[in-house]
């Protein structure tokens, strides 16, 4: 468990709080195959993570949030629990408020583990997407096609049902498939990883949300490693107010001692 209260120039926490702001559009879709654990001892296994950041100056900026992650093995089954929550709120506005619960089980088939069957349910709000409240549930399957140190390919497909209230008051009851892609190659110092989910509209298809999240790291020196990262997500149908592509463009450099 970890709990921070530091205090910080209003400058700076603007920008933090608009990185925030445009990570904040990619939760309408939750990446959960970044959050799978590779422990693989089996029991039980967890994170939390929360913190709290208060400002005074000209107002006040009030900056709090928790992360959680479970996750159970036990032989061929695996139950994943994620939640986060995120809120930031300066002069009495709201600039970040949003937050998921996430649960999701899986039964491997096969010693070999490359098919499983998987179930998941998902609630989660976001007031900058003007959704007030959204329920997903649904069942499919999941491929390991490839899974190595150095070579990885997962895909999976689960028909789910949503349940959609925007903060204007209209109410969403939908059909949709979630389909998934997770690739990841590391060649020497190089690594590319690309997680992408698409959910269409089962009686709509034109009606449907694409989420990207892609990454590259390679290494520049012996203790020099270069990141660059690009998020995206995209709903052919938003809300009334709320941009169709939301996308994050990221660069930092690693250093290893």
């Amino acid at each position: 468990m970890i709990l921070k209260l530091n205090f910080i120039t209003v400058k700076i926490l603007c920008i933090l709080a608009f990185s925030s702001l445009l990570h904040s559009a990619q939760s309408q879709i939750v990446n959960v195959e970044s959050k799978r654990s590779d422990n693989s001892q089996e029991g039980w296994h967890g994170s939390l993570n929360l913190s709290l950041n208060f400002t005074r100056n000209t107002d006040d900026v009030l900056d709090y949030g928790a992360k959680g992650t479970v996750q159970y093995l036990k032989q061929r089954h695996r139950l994943l629990v994620l939640s986060d929550l995120s809120r930031v709120v300066a002069g009495g506005t709201d600039f970040i408020n949003k937050g998921y619960e996430h649960v999701r089980y899986n039964y491997d088939f096969g010693n070999k583990r490359h098919f499983s069957f998987e179930a998941f349910q998902q609630a989660q709000f976001n007031g900058i997407q003007r959704i007030d409240f959204r329920h997903l549930t649904g069942a499919g399957l999941r491929w390991n096609v490839l899974e190595n140190d150095s070579l990885k390919l997962w895909v999976g497909s689960l028909p789910m049902y949503e349940y959609e209230k925007l903060t204007t008051g209209i109410i969403e009851r939908n059909f949709r498939q979630s389909s998934y892609v997770l690739f990841f190659v590391a060649f020497k110092k190089f690594e590319f990883q690309t997680i992408n989910y698409y959910q269409p509209r089962l009686d709509y298809l034109s009606d449907f949300r694409f989420s990207s999240s892609n990454s590259i790291e390679f290494g520049v020196l012996s203790w020099l490693r270069f990141v660059t990262s690009l998020d995206l997500t995209y709903d052919s149908a938003p809300p009334a107010e709320v941009p169709d592509l939301v996308f994050t463009f990221r660069n930092a450099i690693k250093l290893e001692f």
